[in-house]
């Protein structure tokens, strides 16, 4: 079980680097605002809460127990 939260974790991170990349970056960088904040701020803070929720979610999540009758 706690395999599976390795590689989910790894998962995660490359996510971010997906995510915080170049040409992700770009595309949100053209200008325009949400509520008076640069789209690109808002794109940046709104994905960074979304990963450290995910990563708390995983990190927290208890591993399932297997109640197979023997």
């Amino acid at each position: 079980m706690a395999n599976d939260k390795v590689f989910k974790l790894l998962g995660l991170f490359f996510l971010a680097m997906l995510l915080f990349n170049f040409p992700i970056l770009n595309l949100f960088s053209k200008g325009g605002s949400v509520a008076g904040i640069p789209v690109l701020f808002a794109y940046i803070f709104l994905s960074w809460v979304l990963l450290i929720l995910f990563t708390a979610r995983l990190v927290e999540s208890k591993p399932k127990q297997n109640n197979k009758p023997r």
